[in-house]
Order: C-alpha cells, then sequence, then structure tokens
C-alpha cells in the first residue's frame, strides 16, 4: 500500500467518556445528601469540560458566529469534522441569550448521533438529561417544558410539524448534516422554509433563525435554495490522517479488511480499529472471524473485543461503542455507514474502509426495489478518513486503489432520487401540501416516482379521487411506519387480530430471524422444519416467536435451532415500541384471533393488495396483481418451488432476477373483496 499525508477530518466534538454516565441516572430517585452530591458531580463534569470546549477550533470563532446569527434569518456553516460545531453552536447561543423567547431544535439524520450528542452537551451545560437539554427519536423522548436545547432526528421535527404546524417553540432550528440528504432532510428542508416565510408574514409570531451545517457541502447550492448569501467558515482539527491505497482492487472486500485489521492488530501501536463494512450480514461475518482470530492470540499480546454498529441494532446496544476499551485491549468497532458522519467514537486511531454500502434503489415503473452493494462516494470517503485522527495522528487504511478513488461520484444520489416516496408524500398530504409536484425540492424527484406514490396511496384509500387526504390517511400519517404497513395495524383493529399483526411487522423489522452457516446448512433447515407452515413465511415467523417466548430465548435454544438471537432481541424490542404506539393511537394492542391465519392474511392483504401475484400455467413463476409483472418466490422462502394459486409478498427485490420475499399463501378469490378494500 501507498501512503498519503493528509489532514484530519475528525467529527463533530463529542465523547463518551466515562463523565457521560452522569446523564444516565437522571430518573433515580436520591434522597437530599444524595440529590446535593449528585449535582455537585453535574457541576464538577461541567467544569472539567470546559477547558477542552476552549480547545475547540469553533471557540475561537464564537463572537463571529453568535453576531452572524444575529443579523441573519438564514446562516450556513461549513465546518471541519471535529470543529465543534454540532455541539458548541447550541451553546454559544444559549449563552448569548438569543433563545430567551423559546428552545434550539437541533436535527441529526440519524438516532445515535442525535442520543449521544445530547448526552455530550448535558454534562458541558452541567445538566441533567431531559432538563435543560434533551433529546426525541422515535419511541424515545427525554425533553421536557424546560428543553432549551433539544437534539432531534430530521423524521421527529417532521412528526412535530403535524402537531405544530409552525414549530413555534423554538426560535432557532439548526439542520445538521445536512449533506446526507436522506427523503425525511429534503422534505425537512422546504417544510423549514415554509415555516420560515409564515412567521416572517405574521406579526404575532417570533421570526425564526435557521442554521444548515455540514463538513461536506455545495454551499452556493444551498445558500441558493434558503436565499441567503451567508456562509461561514469554521477551521476543524489539524491532527493529520496517513491515507493508505490498495496497490490492487481487492476482488473479497471481506477478506480484505480481516486482513488488514489483524496486521494492524499485530503490528501497530495501541488504537482502536474502526472497520466500515456494507450491512449486517457483512458485520456478523467479520466478527465471528476477529473473536475466533482473538483466542488465538498469545497472552502478552492486546486482547479484542469487537463492538457493532448498524441500524437495526437497538439503541443500547448501539452505544456501547462509545464506551472506553479495558486496559489492554484493543477495541475493533464494526459498522455501517451509520458511523460516517455526526459521531466520535473516542480511542480509535485506525480506520478501514472497503469503499462499499448497501443502497435502495426502487424501480416505479415495475414497483420494485433493489438493495445492492455499490461504491460509495468520494464525499462519504472522506467522512469515514474523517473518524482517524480525532485525539492524535490517525490512519486511514483504504481496501480500493486510488484510481478507484478517483473515479468515484462526488456525491451520493440524494435518497429522494431514487427511494419509493409513498411515506412522505403522504406526510406531506397530511402537512396540507396538496400539489406535491410543485413543492419546493432542493432536488426534485422525478415524476414517475411521485406518480407512483400517489397511486400506492390512493389504492390504500389514504387519498381521494381528487388527491386529498382522507381520514384513513391521516390515522395512517400518524405511524412512524410505511403506509402499507401503518394501514395493516389499523385493519386489526376491526379484524382483532392486531397482537399477530404486531408480531409480524416487529418480526419483519430484521433482515433475517434464521442463520445458515455455510458448513451446516443441511443441520440449519432440519432444525428451521419444525417451525415451517404451508400458509408460508409469515405464519413460519410466528410459529418460530412463539417457540423463542416459550424457551424465554435461552442461548442455547437459539444455537440448536439456528435462530439469530441479536436479531430476535432487536423483534422483541420493537414489539413493545409499537405495543406502546397502538395504545397511544387508541388500538387495543391484545386483540387477537388466535390460530385464525385466513383472517390474518386477510388484514394483512389490506395493506399489500398489489403485492400479490397469481401462479401462470406451466412453469413460468408468477404475475403480479398490480402490475403483470412475471415474478419468483425467492429461495430463501419457505414456499421456494411450491405451487400455489396465489400469493402475498411484502417485498419485491432485483437481485439475479425479481424475487419475491416474506411471501404467504393466499386465496385468488380473496382478491375481488379486498380490492374494494375493507376500510372505507
Amino acid at each position: 500500500m501507498k501512503s498519503k499525508r493528509r489532514h484530519s477530518l475528525a467529527d463533530d466534538d463529542f465523547e463518551s467518556s466515562k463523565n457521560q454516565n452522569v446523564t444516565n441516572v437522571s430518573n433515580k430517585r436520591f434522597n437530599k445528601k444524595q440529590r446535593k452530591n449528585f449535582d455537585l458531580e453535574i457541576h464538577n463534569v461541567a467544569q472539567r469540560l470546559k477547558e477542552f470546549r476552549k480547545e475547540l477550533p469553533i471557540w475561537k470563532e464564537r463572537e463571529k458566529l453568535v453576531q452572524t446569527v444575529k443579523e441573519n434569518e438564514t446562516i450556513i456553516v461549513i465546518g471541519e469534522m471535529g470543529s465543534g460545531k454540532s455541539t458548541q453552536t447550541p451553546q454559544f447561543l444559549l449563552e448569548a441569550g438569543l433563545i430567551s423567547n423559546g428552545a434550539i431544535a437541533l436535527t441529526q439524520p440519524r438516532r445515535v448521533a442525535a442520543i449521544s450528542l445530547a448526552k455530550r452537551v448535558a454534562n458541558e451545560i452541567g445538566t441533567k438529561l431531559g432538563h435543560r437539554v434533551g433529546y426525541s427519536v422515535r419511541f424515545d423522548d427525554t425533553s421536557s417544558q424546560s428543553t432549551v436545547i433539544k437534539y432531534l432526528t430530521d423524521g421527529m421535527l417532521l412528526r412535530e410539524l403535524l402537531s405544530d404546524p409552525l414549530l413555534l417553540k423554538y426560535c432557532v432550528i439548526i439542520l445538521d448534516e445536512a449533506h446526507e440528504r436522506t427523503m425525511r432532510t429534503d422534505i425537512l428542508f422546504g417544510m423549514i422554509k415554509r415555516v420560515q416565510d409564515a412567521r416572517k408574514n405574521d406579526k404575532s409570531c417570533n421570526p425564526l433563525k435557521v442554521i444548515i451545517m455540514s463538513a461536506t457541502l455545495n454551499a452556493q447550492k444551498f445558500a441558493s435554495y434558503f436565499n441567503t448569501t451567508t456562509i461561514l467558515q469554521i477551521p476543524g482539527r489539524q491532527f493529520p490522517v496517513s491515507v493508505n491505497y490498495s496497490f490492487v482492487a481487492q476482488p473479497d472486500y471481506l477478506d480484505a479488511a480481516f486482513t488488514t485489521s489483524t496486521q494492524i492488530h499485530t503490528n501497530q501501536p495501541p488504537g482502536d480499529i474502526l472497520v466500515f463494512l456494507p450491512g449486517q450480514e457483512d458485520i456478523e461475518i467479520l466478527e465471528k472471524l476477529i473473536t475466533e482470530y482473538g483466542t488465538t492470540l498469545p497472552p502478552d499480546k492486546l486482547k479484542i473485543i469487537t463492538c457493532l454498529l448498524f441500524a437495526a441494532l437497538p439503541t443500547e446496544q448501539q452505544t456501547k461503542v462509545f464506551d472506553p476499551s479495558p486496559p489492554g485491549t484493543r477495541k475493533i468497532i464494526l459498522a455501517t455507514n451509520i458511523a460516517e458522519t455526526s459521531i466520535t467514537i473516542n480511542g480509535v486511531r485506525y480506520v478501514v474502509d472497503t469503499g462499499k454500502c448497501k443502497m435502495r434503489k426502487f424501480n416505479s415503473r415495475v414497483g420494485m426495489e433493489s438493495l445492492s452493494i455499490e461504491n460509495i462516494s468520494k464525499d462519504s470517503a472522506d467522512q469515514r478518513m474523517g473518524r482517524a485522527g480525532r485525539e492524535a495522528p490517525g490512519f486511514c487504511h483504504r481496501l480500493y486503489t486510488e484510481e478507484e478513488y478517483n473515479k468515484m461520484e462526488k456525491n451520493t444520489e440524494p435518497e429522494i432520487k431514487r427511494c419509493n416516496l409513498a411515506s412522505i408524500i403522504l406526510l406531506l398530504k397530511a402537512f396540507g401540501i396538496d400539489n406535491v409536484l410543485e413543492f419546493d425540492y432542493l432536488d426534485a424527484p422525478s415524476r414517475s416516482l411521485l406518480k407512483r406514490a400517489l397511486e400506492q396511496l390512493f389504492i390504500l384509500k389514504a387519498l381521494n379521487n381528487q388527491g386529498k387526504i382522507t381520514d384513513l390517511g391521516r390515522k395512517m400519517s400518524e405511524f412512524p411506519l410505511e403506509p402499507a404497513y401503518a394501514k395493516v395495524l389499523i385493519a386489526s383493529e376491526q379484524m382483532s387480530c392486531t397482537r399477530e399483526v404486531i408480531n409480524i411487522v416487529s418480526l419483519l423489522s430484521v433482515d433475517s430471524i434464521f442463520f445458515s452457516p455455510q458448513d451446516q446448512r443441511d443441520q440449519a433447515l432440519d432444525m428451521k422444519k419444525k417451525f415451517i407452515s404451508p400458509l408460508g413465511d409469515l405464519i413460519t415467523y410466528l410459529n418460530l416467536l412463539r417457540s423463542y417466548e416459550t424457551h424465554k430465548g435461552d442461548l442455547d435454544w437459539c444455537k440448536q435451532n439456528f435462530v439469530n438471537k441479536r436479531n430476535m432481541k432487536h423483534v422483541i424490542n420493537v414489539r413493545k415500541q409499537l405495543i406502546q404506539l397502538c395504545t397511544r393511537m387508541n388500538i387495543s394492542p391484545t386483540t387477537t384471533c388466535d390460530e385464525d391465519y385466513e383472517l390474518l392474511l386477510k388484514c394483512m392483504l389490506c395493506g399489500f393488495f398489489r403485492n400479490s401475484a397469481i401462479l401462470q400455467p406451466g412453469n413460468n413463476g408468477y404475475k403480479t396483481v398490480g402490475n403483470n409483472q412475471v415474478v419468483n418466490i425467492h429461495p430463501s422462502s419457505t414456499l421456494f418451488n411450491k405451487k400455489n394459486e396465489a400469493v402475498m409478498y411484502t417485498e419485491l427485490v432485483l437481485t439475479s432476477k425479481p424475487y419475491m420475499k416474506n411471501v404467504s399463501v393466499i386465496q385468488s378469490s380473496w382478491l375481488v373483496g379486498i380490492s374494494s378494500n375493507l376500510l372505507e
């Protein structure tokens, strides 16, 4: 590999230090003496962190930043990673008295970043988490009436617009990591512009100040969109990062990641390693390899612990990556691109970048989604490099050649131009925006994507013939779920199968609940047979869940039956959240159809009517009801190679050919009744 010297692009400054634990006990009850000691500890932590804050590059720019915000309604802040913009900007505004008439909202694309930032800032300010500083992510809200700095995901701020269309509780909104361009981020841009204009024209409202922040951003494009000329540059840290490129292209990125990680551990000084991988499956395979490698190390070598970080991982497991490495131990963090931005994991000196990510693309013509492993963009590569060098000089090992890097696209294509828009369009309709074609998008999606989303919502009865949102659609918009799943949950109340539907939605929240090692595939298949239902995958999943609960999630039982225990724990966690959500929506989560699976599958069909297919004569697969697309049952399905007159699926993916996933048996006669919809 050859080495190229670069300045560090370490991330916005917050740490998961031992001091962070102060905020985690804020809900405990104390006697008077304990309360005094606890408050004193919070104060001492804040004092210690104040000196650290002064070392951040943004500290020298605080007066300029505050003055710029005072003089302008909208500003763009470009701050290198490590400058401290995400933690310090709201504190500077608070200390300058700029939020006396409200609170600051600071949005993040990812929940783990929102939570970790809030904990850090609470420590720096010297307050308990949930008092002056809080966060709000899906199913988890620690904010209160006294919160003046609130970190939240962009999706949660969008949902606040449903109940507070002018966001009157906020006087400043900071849109952080604006370059990530998720669908919700892009819609939030347009909605915040509308809110800002509405408050400007309403004399009874305080004006809304907006700050757009990022480390890598097309500043001029955003400046034009937000009608501002004010762009503030914040310098970053100057720890150098050595970038090593591979001499040759790596045909097996997973093997290369394992080899590079173990070579670093064997030959390089202490420091944690962060490995970027495309998805959960790759992470779990590499975790097993590294764990096995760790058992072969001699006693005098550093021990290894592995930590995982991917979206489907429960929050409490995600935050473990921030715990300091024990003495005599090197931590190897295996992460997807969730670790690219907004979070700093202390102790990381080495980054191993495979240059790959998983990317979803939606074909609006056939209603088919593909999830494929793609090359990342140059901006993503630079973000990944920025995880090293946070506290000292770092090293980034790119498992691709410099020529491959030079051929990468500059930016990642925004989600809004390549994904199914149904959930976002439903939200826009709920906001009262009827003409979604003319909405003020930063980058407008194609007409075909918009048309497909509108058709889907009309079929679900979320929209009427005039394209207006219906009462049912308004209720569906209250669920932070894809519209089809929201429709099924609402239908389950009338059809008395809510418990089973909640279980199914939870089970479908993970990639797989079974695992099949290459050297034990026949054995794994034999163990799976005991759960298989002739009605297909959904009932098979229910059978597994019931058996899992009967055995109380016993680890030995999971191993014996080749069940992914980590994913099952996530299923149980999601189910708890859905139960809480249904209770809030006045849908009883306890109504059950027991084993009336015909009723249950009819209920599922209320949301997935278009996701049904009829068996074709001969051996020609199935043809979808929605658009006459010829499709096949995925090899992972329990119905693979079986013939049924009609089936329903929850997902259509394109790999070597169009495949239906999560397939269940239905009767073609059901389609006649369901097509007119059971919920008018």
